[in-house]
């Protein structure tokens, strides 16, 4: 008779071809869910991780994750099917690799377009979040699309995330949206806004960048960060590097063990005063939806000390992010407004290149 612990060696690969699922190889050792980026699958551990939704696991939640029924359910189909075991492969893990093409440095145009027309974004937001080197346009498979940098504590690129530019028919999915391959997810894309002494939690840079329209008065001494989704792993990686620039000593991180972030964060909360002395400094601006409220009780059963900031919701579709409220506060006539902006700003600033503000 088969126990848990056999079920959970079955391999997630051949589980997720019985349910019709064709996860597609990405490199040796990752596969990788074919409509959903962020769900991989890592053949030398036989485990899954979907990024956007910080959720991740053995086989048994596998099945969970891909079916939605409940724990007995899922242990009866394991039960049931005829799956081979998974064989552990060591194989090494790969670096990260910039391979998109970018457009010259003065050729921002398209991704400017698509921030000010798509998102509601203005012209000053875009060139404040531009000059901390963290945008850029390129081309991805001959599509133009506009990049996200994350850099990690010594400043060095680590991962990108790709929204693209031009207009697809798919009504579900009108914009490419990719994060790179072997992408260090737990980093985050950040900017500071003067000497961070705070931590400010998103979802998306394009979130990041509504907040910051939204909040420019009362943010002092904060550093935004967007997790390219919803990851515990990046707010432990963040206040560890906080701490560590602090006190003058970022050498400490290059040590750490990225698979252990979790355990390092519960480590702190348990073993120092340091949220104690600093209880308002991570601040969860994550959507107001259900995926957004789950990780907020995900945060709380590490005990970890936080403060809320969520978008109010919206009547019509019963969730909302940022980036819904920036928008929301331009209409009814966008268009009408960012033209308005565009006088208002028109003597000061400068819009033909990148991200230069003196005319």
């Amino acid at each position: 008779m088969e126990t848990l612990k056999d079920l959970k060696q079955k391999s997630l690969i051949a589980i997720a071809e019985s349910l019709g699922i064709p996860f597609k190889r990405i490199s040796s050792d990752i596969y990788e869910h074919p409509e959903h980026d962020s769900f991989k699958v890592f053949m030398r551990t036989n485990t899954f991780k979907w990024f956007s939704r910080d959720q991740g696991g053995d086989a048994i939640d596998f099945v969970q994750t891909l079916t939605g029924v409940g724990f007995k359910e899922a242990v009866s189909y394991l039960k049931t099917g005829n799956f081979q075991l998974h064989k552990e492969e060591l194989v090494k893990k790969e670096p990260f690799r910039y391979y998109v093409t970018e457009d010259g440095q003065e050729d921002f145009h398209l991704a400017r377009r698509y921030l000010k027309e798509e998102r509601g974004i203005s012209d000053s937001t875009i060139n404040f979040f531009g000059r901390q080197g963290i945008m850029a346009q390129a081309l991805y498979r001959h599509e133009p699309v506009l990049v996200f940098k994350a850099f990690n504590h010594r400043h060095v690129l680590v991962g990108a995330s790709l929204q693209g530019l031009k207009r697809h028919i798919d009504e579900k999915r009108p914009y490419l949206k990719r994060t790179m391959k072997h992408s260090e997810g737990h980093v985050g894309v950040s900017v500071d806004i003067g000497k961070p002494n705070r931590l400010v939690f998103t979802e998306s840079v394009i979130d990041a960048m509504s907040y910051f329209e939204l909040h420019q008065s009362s943010l002092k001494n904060t550093r935004l960060v967007a997790m390219d989704g919803l990851k515990r792993s990046c707010i432990a990686y963040q206040i560890l590097r906080l701490i560590a620039g602090e006190k003058k000593n970022l050498p400490f991180l290059d040590s750490l063990n990225p698979s252990k972030l979790l355990t390092y964060l519960t480590t702190l909360i348990e073993t120092t005063t340091y949220f104690k002395e600093s209880p308002d400094v991570i601040t969860l601006a994550v959507d107001h939806d259900k995926a957004g409220l789950d990780f907020i009780g995900k945060c709380s059963d590490l005990s970890l000390p936080f403060q809320l900031d969520l978008p109010h919701l919206l009547e019509e579709k019963g969730k909302s992010d940022w980036n819904d409220i920036l928008k929301s506060q331009k209409n009814p006539s966008l268009e009408s407004l960012i033209n308005q902006a565009r006088i208002q700003i028109g003597t000061k600033e400068k819009t033909t290149g990148p991200f230069t503000l003196e005319v």
